[in-house]
């Protein structure tokens, strides 16, 4: 019967390093794989049209790992941005993550349709710092006379 004794110390880098000892005298090294630590937070934002009301707004679910800092869109949960004016112009998700914008995600231009969901979306870029923005119109996050809003997180 083999019986064994396992014992982890976690490192100050966050690796892990797992020795194993059978019973009987054989001594076996096992490496352990570290359990990947994701900092997930739910983000929401409404942006004002240029009259002042609620244009559109967004959510999403966000996580960061914070072993490499790579992001990805949790889709386990309804992450969405919806147009809230009948007034010709969409309402538009766009995600900066490690110094990139990437989007549109998804565009909603309808006032009736409860939100349009964001697609899948994983980094292309790596950083400890996400944000999600909700434009009207065309332009993106950034851009001369974009009308945005956004809310962020750290890991």
């Amino acid at each position: 019967m083999w019986n064994s004794i396992t014992r982890c110390v976690r490192g100050k880098a966050l690796t892990v390093m797992c020795t194993g000892a059978v019973l009987g005298g054989l001594a076996v090294a096992q490496p352990a794989q570290a359990a990947a630590a994701d900092t997930c937070r739910t983000l929401s934002a409404t942006v004002n049209n240029s009259a002042g009301q609620a244009g559109g707004h967004v959510q999403g679910t966000f996580c960061i790992n914070t072993n490499d800092y790579s992001a990805y869109l949790h889709s386990g949960y309804y992450n969405y941005v919806e147009d809230y004016q009948a007034d010709g112009v969409a309402a538009r998700a766009w995600v900066l993550h490690g110094g990139i914008t990437n989007g549109p995600l998804a565009t909603d231009s309808t006032s009736t349709s409860g939100g349009t969901e964001l697609g899948p979306w994983d980094s292309t870029g790596f950083g400890s710092t996400l944000r999600l923005y909700v434009c009207l119109g065309t332009t993106s996050p950034g851009n001369t006379g974009a009308r945005c809003a956004s809310s962020s997180m750290s890991a």
